[in-house]
């Protein structure tokens, strides 16, 4: 009789040990190339935004304007609908009207941008950020972006987005031109990147600093220097950061350097003020558009006076290699 031959149990179970061992070598390279892509379009993006700014800029003669009343709300990422392929949504929006309406400290969507507000804007998007792009409040339906523009250095008063301290190129009822970025446009940065916020209900203690602020109270708006703010004892804990992209709330669409990239800490927010920090789920760092519309990978480590220099348009600091 022939003898038939077949895999003994043993002999599969190596094989089968030989074949997981191999997965498990290649899926971290795997993911790292997954990642690689997504870095790669992030960076893409923020590319797009810069270039949007500047030929805004070559319309306009000067960067998108947030609005300064805290009630028409607009930020710069909606006035430059136009310029990222937009411009169907962008005629959707009436920008003599007030984006909000009702009292400041509580206000509502204007009824005819309802169907505006709750809109994502793919190229406003990380792909690598894998939180929830959509965010509610008074019962209307936002959409989210991760990129923010830049309102300055956050330290001392320029995280105060409506007083005129802001160093940055973006803040409520800003101007700004290139000839006022007297540092260098190479040298200044244009837009950053942050996390969407956890969403849900506030809490009372801290769950993650990457998605979460710190809400602090005490004095008006604009009374308390950066230093005085981080140092107060939260209110409460909120995962309402970068929610809505077409509003000028500063922790919506306006970002600062009084943190370093990917901090430990939380950002803090006091009157819708913020220090607002530039995060990202991309190992070791941020993307950042600079004002000449390149993009660079910023590493977390980056010592935190050139972080905050490079968010400055005019303080007459010569910056290291960045």
């Amino acid at each position: 009789m022939r003898q038939r031959t077949a895999f003994t149990l043993v002999e599969l179970l190596v094989v089968i040990a030989i074949i997981g061992i191999l997965v498990s070598l290649l899926l971290p390279a795997v993911q790292a190339a997954r990642e690689a892509a997504r870095r790669m379009s992030c960076s893409n993006n923020l590319k797009q935004i810069a270039l949007a700014t500047h030929n805004y800029h070559g319309a306009h003669t000067s960067f998108p304007m947030p609005a300064a009343d805290s009630l028409y709300g607009y930020s710069a990422q909606a006035l430059v609908l136009p310029f990222i392929e937009q411009g169907n949504l962008q005629a959707l929006i009436d920008f003599r009207q007030p984006l909000l309406v009702g009292v400041p400290w509580n206000p509502t969507v204007n009824p005819p941008l309802a169907p505006v507000v709750g809109k994502p804007i793919p190229v406003l998007i990380c792909p690598s950020d894998s939180g929830e792009v959509l965010y509610t409040q008074n019962n209307h339906v936002w959409a989210g972006g991760n990129y923010m523009a830049n309102m300055g250095s956050g330290a001392g008063m320029n995280y105060c987005s409506s007083s005129g301290l802001a160093n940055g190129v973006f803040w409520r009822g800003s101007t700004t031109k290139f000839r006022d970025i007297t540092d260098g446009t190479s040298n200044t940065v244009l837009f950053a990147e942050t996390r969407f916020g956890s969403r849900g209900v506030d809490t009372t203690t801290l769950l993650d600093a990457q998605t979460q602020m710190k809400i602090v109270s005490g004095g008006a708006p604009c009374s308390a220097n950066a230093d005085d703010l981080a140092a107060r004892p939260a209110a409460r804990f909120t995962g309402r950061r970068a929610g809505q992209w077409i509003r000028n709330l500063t922790y919506q669409t306006l970002i600062n350097a009084y943190f370093p990239p990917n901090s430990p800490l939380p950002d803090v927010s006091h009157h819708g003020d913020a220090l607002m920090g530039a995060r990202s789920l991309h190992p070791g760092g941020v993307n950042v558009a600079l004002a000449d519309g390149s993009v660079r990978f910023i590493a977390e480590t980056i010592n935190l006076v050139t972080w905050r220099n490079l968010h400055a348009r005019n303080d007459g600091q010569v910056l290291d290699d960045f």
